[in-house]
Protein backbone atom coordinates (compact mmCIF):
# COMPACT_ATOMS: atom_id res chain seq x y z
CA UNK A 1 0.00 0.00 0.00
CA UNK A 2 1.48 3.58 -0.94
CA UNK A 3 1.74 5.91 1.97
CA UNK A 4 0.27 9.25 0.83
CA UNK A 5 3.00 11.96 2.23
CA UNK A 6 1.10 14.63 4.31
CA UNK A 7 1.88 18.67 3.98
CA UNK A 8 4.76 18.44 6.91
CA UNK A 9 6.69 15.34 4.81
CA UNK A 10 6.74 17.23 2.07
CA UNK A 11 7.65 20.05 3.71
CA UNK A 12 10.45 18.05 5.85
CA UNK A 13 11.54 16.93 2.73
CA UNK A 14 12.27 19.96 1.03
CA UNK A 15 14.29 21.90 4.16
CA UNK A 16 16.40 18.17 4.16
CA UNK A 17 16.85 18.98 0.53
CA UNK A 18 17.41 22.43 1.28
CA UNK A 19 20.31 21.56 3.82
CA UNK A 20 24.55 20.94 3.55
CA UNK A 21 23.91 19.45 -0.04
CA UNK A 22 22.64 23.36 -1.14
CA UNK A 23 24.69 24.72 -3.91
CA UNK A 24 24.66 27.73 -2.02
CA UNK A 25 26.13 27.62 0.91
CA UNK A 26 24.93 30.75 2.59
CA UNK A 27 21.55 29.50 2.48
CA UNK A 28 22.17 26.17 4.02
CA UNK A 29 23.85 28.17 7.09
CA UNK A 30 20.89 30.67 7.13
CA UNK A 31 17.89 28.10 7.28
CA UNK A 32 19.49 26.05 10.12
CA UNK A 33 17.28 27.60 12.92
CA UNK A 34 14.35 27.77 10.32
CA UNK A 35 11.48 25.04 10.59
CA UNK A 36 10.23 23.44 7.37
CA UNK A 37 6.82 24.78 7.31
CA UNK A 38 4.73 27.75 8.84
CA UNK A 39 1.21 27.28 9.83
CA UNK A 40 -0.49 31.00 9.25
CA UNK A 41 -3.27 32.12 11.23
CA UNK A 42 -6.50 33.07 9.98
CA UNK A 43 -9.57 33.20 12.27
CA UNK A 44 -11.98 33.28 9.08
CA UNK A 45 -10.40 30.41 6.97
CA UNK A 46 -9.68 28.60 10.50
CA UNK A 47 -11.65 28.86 13.54
CA UNK A 48 -9.94 26.61 15.62
CA UNK A 49 -6.09 27.29 14.95
CA UNK A 50 -5.15 25.46 18.47
CA UNK A 51 -6.55 22.55 17.02
CA UNK A 52 -4.04 22.70 14.13
CA UNK A 53 -1.19 23.81 16.54
CA UNK A 54 -1.65 20.59 18.64
CA UNK A 55 -0.89 18.41 15.51
CA UNK A 56 1.69 19.97 14.17
CA UNK A 57 5.09 18.52 14.00
CA UNK A 58 7.91 19.96 15.86
CA UNK A 59 9.75 20.78 12.75
CA UNK A 60 7.02 23.37 12.36
CA UNK A 61 6.43 26.93 13.28
CA UNK A 62 3.82 29.74 13.30
CA UNK A 63 3.05 33.00 12.05
CA UNK A 64 0.16 34.68 14.43
CA UNK A 65 -1.41 36.83 11.30
CA UNK A 66 -5.09 37.46 12.23
CA UNK A 67 -4.72 41.45 11.79
CA UNK A 68 -8.75 42.18 12.17
CA UNK A 69 -9.32 39.73 14.71
CA UNK A 70 -11.22 41.98 17.68
CA UNK A 71 -9.24 40.50 20.48
CA UNK A 72 -5.99 39.93 18.58
CA UNK A 73 -4.09 40.58 22.08
CA UNK A 74 -5.97 37.67 23.83
CA UNK A 75 -5.65 35.37 20.92
CA UNK A 76 -1.96 35.74 20.72
CA UNK A 77 -1.50 35.28 24.36
CA UNK A 78 -3.38 31.79 24.03
CA UNK A 79 -1.53 30.58 20.88
CA UNK A 80 2.03 31.34 21.91
CA UNK A 81 1.26 29.85 24.92
CA UNK A 82 0.20 26.75 22.96
CA UNK A 83 3.49 26.83 20.81
CA UNK A 84 5.48 27.88 23.88
CA UNK A 85 4.10 24.41 25.25
CA UNK A 86 5.31 22.09 22.23
CA UNK A 87 8.69 23.98 21.74
CA UNK A 88 7.04 25.63 18.26
CA UNK A 89 8.59 28.49 16.91
CA UNK A 90 6.29 31.40 16.81
CA UNK A 91 6.23 34.75 14.93
CA UNK A 92 3.84 37.47 14.95
CA UNK A 93 2.94 39.08 12.07
CA UNK A 94 3.22 43.23 11.73
CA UNK A 95 3.34 44.17 14.89
CA UNK A 96 6.55 44.50 16.71
CA UNK A 97 5.17 46.03 20.25
CA UNK A 98 2.89 42.26 20.02
CA UNK A 99 5.78 40.38 19.56
CA UNK A 100 7.08 41.64 22.62
CA UNK A 101 4.67 41.37 24.75
CA UNK A 102 4.09 37.69 23.75
CA UNK A 103 7.63 36.77 23.87
CA UNK A 104 7.65 35.41 20.12
CA UNK A 105 10.56 34.44 18.29
CA UNK A 106 10.51 37.03 15.69
CA UNK A 107 8.14 39.05 13.49
CA UNK A 108 7.07 38.27 9.79
CA UNK A 109 6.65 41.56 7.87
CA UNK A 110 4.07 42.77 4.60
CA UNK A 111 5.72 43.38 1.90
CA UNK A 112 5.07 47.14 2.28
CA UNK A 113 6.66 46.84 5.78
CA UNK A 114 9.80 44.91 5.00
CA UNK A 115 12.23 48.00 5.41
CA UNK A 116 11.36 47.87 9.10
CA UNK A 117 13.33 44.85 9.27
CA UNK A 118 16.75 46.61 9.51
CA UNK A 119 15.50 48.52 13.00
CA UNK A 120 13.84 45.67 14.07
CA UNK A 121 17.02 43.76 13.47
CA UNK A 122 19.22 46.11 15.53
CA UNK A 123 16.76 46.38 18.50
CA UNK A 124 15.89 42.38 18.00
CA UNK A 125 19.30 40.34 17.16
CA UNK A 126 18.07 37.07 18.01
CA UNK A 127 14.59 37.41 16.75
CA UNK A 128 13.61 35.43 13.04
CA UNK A 129 12.60 38.30 10.82
CA UNK A 130 10.85 37.00 7.81
CA UNK A 131 8.83 38.82 4.95
CA UNK A 132 6.79 38.15 1.99
CA UNK A 133 7.11 38.91 -1.28
CA UNK A 134 5.27 38.64 -4.47
CA UNK A 135 7.42 39.68 -7.25
CA UNK A 136 11.07 39.35 -7.81
CA UNK A 137 11.43 43.15 -7.49
CA UNK A 138 10.35 42.64 -3.91
CA UNK A 139 12.92 39.57 -3.49
CA UNK A 140 15.45 41.94 -4.66
CA UNK A 141 14.59 44.63 -1.96
CA UNK A 142 14.55 41.64 0.39
CA UNK A 143 17.93 40.89 0.06
CA UNK A 144 19.39 44.05 1.47
CA UNK A 145 17.51 43.64 4.04
CA UNK A 146 18.74 41.46 7.42
CA UNK A 147 16.03 38.90 6.93
CA UNK A 148 16.57 34.97 7.59
CA UNK A 149 13.77 33.99 5.04
CA UNK A 150 10.95 35.09 2.75
CA UNK A 151 7.62 33.89 1.92
CA UNK A 152 6.99 33.83 -1.91
CA UNK A 153 2.93 34.38 -2.84
CA UNK A 154 0.68 33.08 -4.48
CA UNK A 155 2.24 29.77 -5.89
CA UNK A 156 -0.92 28.13 -7.04
CA UNK A 157 -4.62 29.46 -6.94
CA UNK A 158 -5.63 30.17 -3.65
CA UNK A 159 -9.17 31.19 -1.77
CA UNK A 160 -7.36 33.91 0.28
CA UNK A 161 -7.07 35.75 -2.97
CA UNK A 162 -10.06 34.96 -5.55
CA UNK A 163 -9.23 36.67 -8.61
CA UNK A 164 -6.51 34.01 -8.58
CA UNK A 165 -9.23 31.13 -8.88
CA UNK A 166 -11.05 33.11 -11.73
CA UNK A 167 -7.37 33.56 -13.51
CA UNK A 168 -7.99 37.48 -13.12
CA UNK A 169 -5.00 37.37 -11.98
CA UNK A 170 -1.47 35.46 -12.20
CA UNK A 171 0.28 32.52 -9.66
CA UNK A 172 3.82 32.25 -9.72
CA UNK A 173 3.77 28.35 -10.39
CA UNK A 174 6.55 26.18 -10.38
CA UNK A 175 8.44 28.41 -12.93
CA UNK A 176 8.09 31.06 -10.97
CA UNK A 177 8.89 30.10 -8.13
CA UNK A 178 12.21 28.51 -9.76
CA UNK A 179 13.19 32.15 -10.65
CA UNK A 180 13.08 33.34 -7.49
CA UNK A 181 14.84 30.67 -5.83
CA UNK A 182 17.77 31.01 -8.73
CA UNK A 183 17.86 35.07 -8.09
CA UNK A 184 18.74 35.09 -4.18
CA UNK A 185 20.24 33.26 -1.64
CA UNK A 186 17.63 33.79 0.87
CA UNK A 187 15.92 31.06 2.00
CA UNK A 188 12.06 30.89 0.68
CA UNK A 189 9.35 29.44 1.38
CA UNK A 190 5.91 28.57 -0.88
CA UNK A 191 2.66 30.10 0.15
CA UNK A 192 -0.11 30.24 -1.31
CA UNK A 193 -3.07 27.54 -2.24
CA UNK A 194 -0.36 25.17 -1.16
CA UNK A 195 -2.36 21.33 -0.31
CA UNK A 196 -0.46 18.01 0.16
CA UNK A 197 -2.06 17.68 -3.44
CA UNK A 198 0.09 19.96 -4.93
CA UNK A 199 2.81 20.27 -3.16
CA UNK A 200 5.03 17.79 -4.27
CA UNK A 201 5.42 19.23 -7.68
CA UNK A 202 8.19 21.85 -5.47
CA UNK A 203 10.19 18.89 -4.32
CA UNK A 204 13.35 20.11 -6.50
CA UNK A 205 12.59 23.60 -6.64
CA UNK A 206 14.79 24.85 -4.13
CA UNK A 207 12.74 26.16 -1.61
CA UNK A 208 13.56 25.72 2.28
CA UNK A 209 10.00 24.58 3.08
CA UNK A 210 6.29 25.82 2.67
CA UNK A 211 3.99 27.98 4.48
CA UNK A 212 0.37 27.13 4.31
CA UNK A 213 -3.44 28.64 6.19
CA UNK A 214 -5.96 25.71 5.56
CA UNK A 215 -2.90 23.15 4.36
CA UNK A 216 -2.66 21.65 7.51
CA UNK A 217 -6.36 20.77 8.38
CA UNK A 218 -7.59 17.31 8.31
CA UNK A 219 -3.50 16.75 8.82
CA UNK A 220 -3.16 13.91 11.50
CA UNK A 221 1.15 14.42 12.55
CA UNK A 222 2.24 12.98 15.52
Amino acid sequence: MVQIMTLTDIAERLNQDYGPQSKKGKKAEKAEKLPAAFFITDHTAVPDPEKIIARLSKKCGVIFRDYDHLERKQLGQQLSRACRDRGLIFLVAGDVELAQSLTADGVHLPEGKMAQAKDIHTAHPHWIITAACHSLSALKQAEGLPLDAALIAPVFPTLSHPETLSGASTTLGITGVQDMVAATDLPLYALGGITKENAGQLIGSGIVGLAAIRGFEGEETP
